[in-house]
């Protein structure tokens, strides 16, 4: 276990890399965190594909190559031992280039004939974030006078799952970002949960629309009702032998209209919910698609907002027996025996990726 000191040393990195939002921003700013708790002359932060050859490198304190070794870095990383060893065993814990050779040898390679020795390195530490082949993401830390010790290399282990998860954020975050726009224009958003459900990451429009229909924010990032539907949605499809719908939320404000639906997520994938907002009159016409009536489609919109029989009535100006017919034929013509499977149906109808 850890002692107090190396966790204060980790904590740091970890609060560092948890808050990047920008890949290009990751390597810059995790190398400024490893370097405030380890010693290091020079640090990078590199994406390596090991076939084409190609690398892309950013480094620490910056330190601007060349042209010359731009065009070299690719096809001379390849004699990195650190590299090889990785490439061939996927194995990305950090790991030292005196591990596998000797000093006198690494004088003899190329790379650092052309790229360590100019720069003064002679020791150097490298963690990978993925070594699956063929694609090595990596940090690679530098020395002139000293090696990496056995306990730092421990201390770089114990953060590399950590550095990892940032990294997949980052990359998780950009390619939402990549989505955000096409979602948007058919007036969807999809937000992102962590391991309590609490918001991990939503378009600036999806915030605004659940605080206009739901009410100001809490800690956690929803709305008070967003919140508590959140909570049941969450809990398991089937407790005490009974297996649950899940439920979508609804509001409406004039002529609009708001939709958040659950999404459980699956190994490896996180729980999002999907907002979407549009009018009263566009829902009513995608459920007369499902063979129903104006009349029957409008009052199957009304049931996905959770309105009760005696509530269409009202908003209707009908009998409520009028009501429980219509419902009937609703029942019927999308092959259902309850509420709550016609509510699921719609649903799927109105509220599906497509």
């Amino acid at each position: 276990m850890p002692g107090e000191r190396e966790l204060d040393k980790i904590l740091t990195v970890i609060e560092a890399v948890s808050a990047v939002e920008e890949a290009a921003s990751y390597g810059p700013i995790a190398l400024r965190a490893l370097r405030a708790i380890l010693s290091f002359e020079l640090g990078s932060f590199n994406e390596i594909d090991t076939e084409a050859p190609r690398a892309f490198f950013c480094a620490y304190p910056e330190d601007p190559p060349d042209e010359e070794t731009l065009s070299e870095f690719p096809r001379l990383v390849q004699q990195n031992p650190v590299l090889q060893y990785q490439r061939r065993t996927s194995d990305g814990s950090a790991h030292r280039i005196s591990d596998f050779i000797s000093k006198d040898e690494l004088h003899r390679l190329e790379l650092y004939e052309k790229v360590y020795g100019p720069r003064g390195i002679e020791f150097q530490v490298a963690l990978a974030l993925t070594a699956k082949s063929p694609q090595v993401v990596a940090f690679a830390l530098n020395r002139t006078r000293s090696d990496f010790s056995d306990d730092e290399l421990v201390l770089l282990n114990l953060l590399r799952p950590h550095l990892i998860q940032g990294w997949r954020n980052v990359q998780a975050l950009a390619a939402l970002r990549g989505i955000d726009g096409a979602l948007a224009e058919a007036g969807k958003a999809m937000i992102v949960l962590g391991d309590r459900g609490e918001k991990i990451y939503a378009p600036e429009w999806a915030d605004r629309a659940l605080i206009e229909h739901f009410g100001p924010a809490t800690s956690e990032g929803f709305p008070s009702p967003v919140e508590s539907w959140l909570e049941e949605e969450r809990r398991p499809l089937f407790l005490d032998g009974q297996a649950r719908i899940q439920q979508p939320l609804v509001s409406v404000i004039g002529a609009r209209q708001l939709v958040a639906r659950f999404i459980r997520g699956s190994e490896g994938r996180p729980d999002v919910v999907v907002v979407e907002e549009r009018s009263r009159e566009r829902g009513s016409a995608e459920l007369r698609r499902l063979g129903l009536t104006q009349r029957e489609a409008e009052i199957l919109l009304l049931v996905t907002e959770g309105q009760s029989t005696d509530g269409i009535s009202r908003r209707l100006g009908v009998r409520p027996a009028t009501v429980s017919k219509h419902l009937e034929h609703i029942f019927q013509k999308l092959g259902v025996t309850s509420r709550t499977a016609a509510v699921a149906t719609a649903t799927d109808a109105l509220y599906s990726y497509r």
